[in-house]
């Protein structure tokens, strides 16, 4: 007899975002190829913005967790965000 002793993990759907708006800088060398990398590999985003999608929304606009923690820090040291 064959019984099940720990129920199989069932995983939650993804779900999926719109992508980050933060604009990436680009190299110094070779500017096309970021471009015609991130086209070839996620045709559906900007290759021109940071390709991880977004969690947060900071003034109507939304930001990955990396980008939306660089600006609260910035907000929080010139005052303008309060605990």
């Amino acid at each position: 007899m064959i019984a099940e002793i720990k129920p199989k993990a069932i995983k939650p759907e993804p779900v999926h975002t719109a992508q980050c708006s933060s604009p990436v800088d680009p190299p110094t060398h070779a500017t096309m190829w970021r471009r015609d990398r991130y086209l070839r590999l996620r045709p559906h985003m900007d290759p021109d913005r940071c390709q991880r999608e977004s969690t947060v929304e900071i003034d109507g606009k939304p930001y990955c967790r990396l980008h939306a923690g660089g600006i609260a820090l910035d907000r929080w040291l010139s005052g303008k965000l309060r605990p």
